[in-house]
């Protein structure tokens, strides 16, 4: 949607490689930092930390504002899918952990099939809505409001974090 709303603006410039790609580098430093922090602090904690910097930067990224300019836009974006990327890397190895540890309370021989479906499952189904989402929005929206597009799909990304926080807050440390 950028390539066709800023064309050589976008094309040109570092922009189409650094959006696309940063929230990976940011994954990498907050699966980095979060694996720490969960092992030192707590997971749960952790968890709650990594849901509110998802939530704000998602917004953050929708919203991108940059001075109006689009370069500007450009950089306030990349920043912030930076750090919301951070919040994805700590989702990883505070989560899983959680996940695994809680999944030891249940009753033998079901224990794995909850575990799968808390990980691996969930970001698979996300892979999954993460291609749809933009086609439904095009669709409703048309292609000619492409600038309101790309900001719902980028605002719709609140949601899913937004959905756990309650959850999060209320999670408490497993017995082990």
């Amino acid at each position: 949607m950028l390539k066709i709303l800023y064309a050589t603006q976008y094309t040109d410039s570092n922009a189409q490689s650094n959006v696309s790609s940063i929230a990976f580098a940011g994954t990498v430093v907050g699966q980095l930092f979060f694996g720490y922090l969960s092992d030192h602090w707590s997971r749960a904690n952790a968890l709650l930390v990594s849901t509110v910097i998802l939530i704000i930067f998602a917004a953050l990224g929708a919203g991108s504002y940059g001075g109006g300019t689009p370069s500007g836009v450009f950089a306030a974006l990349t920043a912030y899918r930076f750090l919301l990327g951070i919040g994805i890397g700590g989702e990883y190895p505070a989560g899983s952990v959680a996940c695994a540890e809680s999944t030891g309370e249940l009753k033998a021989g079901h224990r794995n099939r909850w575990f799968i479906f808390s990980t691996n499952f969930a970001i698979d189904m996300g892979f999954v809505v993460s291609s749809l989402v933009p086609m439904i929005v095009v669709l409703a929206t048309g292609e000619n409001h492409l600038r309101a597009a790309w900001r719902i799909c980028l605002g719709l990304g609140v949601i899913p974090p937004l959905s756990l926080l309650y959850l999060r807050i209320k999670l408490k440390e497993p017995e082990e």
